[in-house]
């Protein structure tokens, strides 16, 4: 759906990367592991060192510093708008919510240790334990060896086509690495370096324990949450499912054959069946030209379980598991309306899973607005006004299709509205 905020900093849940620090001491404790580190970790993947690593450390205020000044860089006022107001048309995070105060809170609240991958360098941050710093420079350590024949940066920022594939990348990217730091430690203890299923259940399971001592992330919006989470819990469950069917080629293959959503992470056998999503076409509106297009994208599995869960419960959602086939979405503004349009289309793998979700879609419209008023309420549409405007809801088959926040009611599309994959 979005993340081109979140995406910027890649993998800054608990590993922050980033350009400028002090430059790494000689007598320095925890980096005159590197080597050594860098060489289990050889051993593991198969994949020798090309060059040292370099590194350095930094401060908290310098990283805080850093964040503000890379988004400023990075992302122009109107993408981080798009995100924002993608996030809240989609009654994923509060109407007041500040997308780029939230980020460079959350990414300072947890950073640990960070991989730049524009300047190729390893940093920490100052103050962590010697013990800690261990097992967080296999982490890194790990970024920093796949990105010497991978080319992390490529990987993360330009070879993805779409908001889910990025979520995808990441999870790659922060699924190996939390992998080869557990693998790392038996090997430290003269074990096998192969995680344990037990092993990989914990990773999973610590990403939500673990937020008891992060208040910035467990105060924000579920889906902020989960957008950091899952690269690390998720991940590590794809790449142990690919390690366990291909052994060593599995370090290379999710770089040179990468899952393109989040599905493919999320049910690992989408992933070796290349099941690729669908894009349903978007329902067509009649606006005139004053109506531009603010911004575009997938809506993918993770996102629908997300919304799901925040507006339906847990274990209602999870009924929806792996039934969805792809998602669309789109953003208009007219310049003179006082909110934007969300055009929104998903394909479902049944007619019965798309008439399931069509009765939850209504309960997400009314969870997300303070006021929902329908007009039309039949098995097949759901029309009326909300917080935003006039809305249509409509199934056709396995397709479920929403226009949201137009200004006059004969705007919206006939309820005969069909669309079709593309």
């Amino acid at each position: 759906m979005l993340r081109k905020a979140l995406c910027v900093f890649a993998g800054l849940s608990f590993a922050v990367f980033l350009l400028a620090a002090s430059e790494r001491k000689n007598d320095d404790p925890a980096f005159a592991q590197i080597d050594s580190i860098v060489k289990s970790l050889s051993e593991i993947t198969g994949l020798t060192e090309k060059h040292p690593v370099t590194s350095g450390r930094m401060s908290k205020r310098q990283l805080r510093s850093f964040l503000g000044k890379r988004i400023k860089k990075t992302l122009k006022p109107d993408e981080i708008y798009a995100d924002e107001i993608s996030l809240k048309l989609f009654g994923l995070v509060p109407q007041n919510f500040d997308l780029k105060k939230s980020t460079i809170d959350l990414l300072t609240e947890q950073a640990a240790a960070f991989y730049d991958y524009d300047e190729r360098k390893l940093f920490m941050l100052e103050g962590s334990s010697f013990a800690a710093e261990t097992t967080t420079l296999a982490h890194e350590l790990s970024h920093a060896l796949a990105d010497q024949y991978f080319d992390l940066n490529k990987f993360m920022e330009e070879s993805p086509s779409n908001d889910d594939e990025n979520l995808a990348h990441t999870a790659v990217v922060e699924g190996q690495a939390s992998w080869l730091m557990i693998a790392f430690e038996l090997k430290q203890n003269g074990q096998p370096p192969v995680p344990t299923p037990e092993m990989i259940k914990n990773v999973a399971d610590s990403s939500e324990t673990s937020m008891a001592d992060y208040p910035v992330l467990k105060g924000s919006p579920l889906y902020i949450q989960q957008s950091l989470l899952f690269p690390y819990s998720e991940g590590t469950v794809f790449f142990d499912a690919v390690y366990k069917k291909m052994g060593k080629a599995a370090f290379a293959a999710v770089f040179t054959d990468p899952p393109v959503d989040s599905s493919q992470i999320m049910h690992p056998d989408m992933y070796f069946r290349h099941v690729k999503p669908t894009k349903p076409a978007l329902p067509a509106v009649q606006l005139d030209d004053k109506t531009k297009e603010v911004t575009d994208g997938s809506v993918g599995e993770f996102d629908h379980s997300i919304m799901l869960r925040q507006y339906i419960g847990e274990k209602p959602a999870a009924a929806f598991s792996g039934h969805l086939l792809g998602g669309q979405f789109q953003v208009l503004a007219h310049t003179k309306a006082k909110r934007p349009i969300l055009l929104y289309s998903s394909e479902w793998d049944s007619d019965q899973q798309a008439a399931a979700f069509f009765l939850a879609y209504q309960k997400i419209l009314r969870g997300k607005w303070r006021h929902c008023d329908p007009t039309v309420d039949t098995p097949t549409t759901f029309k009326g006004s909300g917080d935003n405007g006039y809305f249509l809801t409509h199934l056709a088959g396995n397709l479920v299709t929403s226009v949201e926040g137009v200004e006059n009611e004969s705007d919206l599309p006939h309820e005969s509205l069909q669309t079709h994959s593309r």
